[in-house]
């Protein structure tokens, strides 16, 4: 409510329709102003307020790209956690011109 269309693409979607949880594959990308995030897997949840993106993530706004194993959005505020699922690896994050 009183913010900005998110829109999702995806090549498959899947719907539930007793709660509207829908889970894309295969060339995901969401797009809101000025965001774009690329991955293989979503996972939108209205019931339980969280879209969690995974699976080669690459986050893109106009200044910085990173990349990721998982994106999790929390959809009614758009607080997002980035992280790897692997302690060990980092998240890439790189300075556009």
């Amino acid at each position: 409510k009183n913010s900005n269309i998110i829109k999702i693409t995806s090549k498959f979607g899947k719907y539930n329709l007793s709660n509207y949880d829908t889970i894309f594959t295969k060339d995901v990308v969401a797009t809101y102003p000025g965001h774009k995030i690329n991955g293989e897997y979503l996972d939108f949840s209205l019931l339980n307020d969280l879209s969690i993106m995974s699976q080669n993530v690459i986050y893109v706004n106009n200044d910085t790209s990173l990349f990721a194993d998982r994106v999790e959005m929390k959809i009614s505020t758009k607080d997002v956690k980035i992280f790897m699922t692997d302690n060990n690896k980092k998240v890439l994050v790189e300075k556009r011109n």
